[in-house]
């Protein structure tokens, strides 16, 4: 997978984003996604600093140039939450952007034994299923998301001590 170099950041390639859109409206979506989600997959030889920076992609910071983006943000939704999105995101002190899902519900909440909690817990449950199952199929498909990149941090932050725990020769 190549990615885009741009300055300071360095951006999935146009074929990984691609590819990420793809994946991600076929887990959650069970037919075709409504026309207004699929206008939102690039086209097929886009250039990725250009498509980012576009109005149908948020920013956080909403108004920096490219090299000062924190995460682009698009909005996906699901079958039955229109507000779940792809989400590329780079990590402190680190150059690479990484996918994830956003489920954006976590602030949604209701009082236990009202009529709206039931129905708000099966909502969360199955954007966290959806939210899986899109994971799993980014890393399949070895696209870089937030989970294979902690678990290559921590595997490096173990070798050090691994290192450190072997015994020193005495001093002759």
């Amino acid at each position: 997978m190549s990615a885009c170099q741009h300055k300071s950041i360095r951006l999935p390639s146009g074929r990984s984003i691609r590819r990420a859109v793809q994946l991600y409206l076929r887990y959650a979506y069970s037919s075709s996604p409504p026309a207004e989600v699929a206008d939102r997959i690039p086209p097929a030889d886009f250039d990725p600093p250009q498509w980012l920076m576009g109005p149908h992609v948020e920013r956080d910071p909403p108004n920096a140039p490219l090299e000062r983006v924190r995460s682009f943000v698009l909005r996906l939704g699901n079958e039955n939450y229109p507000h779940m999105k792809l989400r590329l995101s780079r990590p402190p002190r680190d150059r690479s952007f990484l996918f994830s899902v956003d489920c954006h519900d976590t602030f949604l909440s209701a009082p236990a034994g009202s009529s709206d909690y039931d129905v708000l817990e099966g909502l969360k449950r199955h954007n966290a299923i959806v939210a899986e199952a899109i994971r799993l199929a980014w890393e399949q498909s070895r696209l870089p998301t937030e989970r294979v990149f902690l678990r290559r941090k921590i595997t490096q932050a173990k070798k050090p001590q691994a290192a450190g725990r072997r015994r020193r020769r005495p001093r002759q």
